[in-house]
């Protein structure tokens, strides 16, 4: 799920019925229904400007989607798995996606081009986020258990993030960028300095999988989820 900027449209993606839907956050009322998609639907991201909707699915696709009229603007081929992630960049221009197919795919938004693979996680990629300032990319890995951080420029590897013991599920940015969270299967979370990959802390807590991670906007709190049906809130200071 994800919310339009502002936070009065919130858009989801089905694993039943392919159908992404977006819903108005005020009084719960359907808007629209988008289908296409011929397998589950495992992620949906909201253009920075609200426009456009993102969605990656078991049919190893992605696909654009205009929010006004709920029309299919394009379909992204060539993740040959399941795409587990969508994000835009901060300027979205750019959208990553990544797939079981252990690749990750940056894509032009304007007409679809793929501008560059990103390859080194073995066998899938989980999740992803873009930096605050669009100049860095993190992925979280599948097997591997590993977070790396890539630049988006040009693709490169800057850092591998070593530490956890099972499935990278979540990945996120402080506000400021200096700091990235991962959550995972292990059911830690942990806490890496950006410029140079140093692992800073490792919080415990969660008794299952932990989900998702983000920041509160100021930075000063981490939340996370978890399959022990729990939130935390960290108190980074």
């Amino acid at each position: 799920m994800d919310f339009a900027p502002g936070g009065t449209v919130l858009v989801s993606g089905s694993s039943n019925e392919n159908t992404v839907r977006l819903w108005r956050v005020e009084d719960g009322q359907l808007l629209g229904s988008f289908t296409g998609h011929d397998r589950p639907i495992f992620d949906v991201a909201f253009s920075p400007d609200g426009t456009m909707v993102a969605s990656g699915s078991q049919d190893s696709t992605v696909r654009l989607w205009d929010v006004s009229t709920g029309k299919s603007l394009r379909t992204l081929t060539g993740h040959t798995s399941i795409v587990y992630s969508v994000v835009f960049s901060p300027g979205g221009e750019m959208l990553a996606s990544g797939s079981r197919d252990e690749e990750i795919r940056l894509w032009q938004v304007s007409d679809g081009v793929l501008l560059r693979t990103l390859t080194g996680h073995r066998l899938g990629v989980t999740c992803l986020a873009f930096s605050p300032d669009g100049a860095t990319l993190a992925s979280g890995g599948e097997t591997d258990h590993l977070v790396r951080l890539w630049r988006v420029s040009d693709g490169a590897l800057l850092h591998t993030l070593a530490g956890h013991t099972d499935l990278v599920d979540g990945v996120a940015f402080s506000p400021d960028g200096t700091m990235l969270a991962s959550g995972s299967w292990d059911k830690t979370i942990r806490l890496w300095r950006v410029s140079d990959g140093t692992l800073l802390r490792t919080l415990t807590g969660h008794t299952d999988q932990v989900m998702s991670v983000v920041f509160s906007p100021d930075g000063a709190t981490l939340a996370s989820g978890s399959w022990d049906m729990t939130i935390r809130l960290w108190d980074l200071r």
